[in-house]
């Protein structure tokens, strides 16, 4: 049995919670249709209505969703999550993030994250694999997944070790031995979710990039690739 804790740190928009409820939930039911025979259990954290794990021994290991904040953004519960994650840390619990999460866990711990002056990264990318970890069961020299962000990790942290990048996205992954991974990239995110989500966005990024991102959602992802990733992650930070 694995206790996943999934630290949801944004809300779907209305139109969107019938059919997706939650990003948490969207976690759930993406590691569940993981050709895997692992026993979960799940529990979730509404991390904007400032629910946090009482105890760091809830769960197994601990997800962060991603979310329409910024690591900068002057938001209530930024900073109590933030002091949560640094003592996580220090406690060696095992922590994945994923957009929002990724540049959390890259900012807390000693990097830098921020708007970047590329803009908006939105459909499906390619990114090149750096550097393997060791705990992966599958190796890969590349990988798709959906994005939707328009901030980055600008720096890692001294202690990270750079798992994946792209021209537009040069950290667009990243692990702290058996502790830490993240990725800027959704592996969450179906082609159907995010035709529906990023049309209100369409002014912001500019239509050529909206255009042309939204073009791809035809092509497939890696997105099971990495979700065995995470699991190989996990079950490594377990031993």
């Amino acid at each position: 049995m694995i206790r996943l804790g999934l630290l949801e740190t944004d809300e779907l928009y209305p139109d969107l919670i019938a059919d997706y409820h939650s990003y948490g939930h969207m976690f759930e039911q993406f590691f569940r249709s993981l050709n895997t025979e692992q026993d979960w259990e799940f529990r979730y954290y509404r991390v904007t209505q400032g629910e946090l794990p009482v105890s760091l021994d809830e769960c197994d290991v601990f997800l962060i969703t991603g979310s329409k904040t910024g690591v900068y953004d002057d938001v209530g519960w930024l900073s109590p999550l933030s002091a949560w994650v640094q003592q996580a840390y220090a406690a060696h619990k095992p922590l994945i993030g994923i957009c929002f999460g990724h540049q959390l866990l890259a900012h807390t711990l000693g990097g830098t994250a921020a708007r970047s002056e590329r803009g908006w990264g939105i459909g499906v990318r390619l990114s090149k694999v750096i550097q393997q970890p060791e705990w992966c069961s599958l190796s890969a020299e590349q990988f798709r997944l959906i994005y939707s962000h328009r901030d980055q990790v600008e720096h890692l942290p001294a202690s990270a070790t750079r798992l994946a990048c792209c021209d537009f996205c040069p950290n667009a992954a990243f692990y702290i031995n058996n502790q830490v991974l993240a990725f800027q990239g959704h592996p969450e995110f179906t082609a159907e979710y995010t035709r529906r989500l990023l049309p209100r966005r369409q002014q912001c990024i500019g239509e050529a990039r909206y255009q042309s991102g939204m073009a791809t959602l035809v092509e497939p992802t890696d997105a099971s690739l990495i979700g065995q990733w995470m699991l190989d992650f996990i079950t490594y930070s377990q031993k």
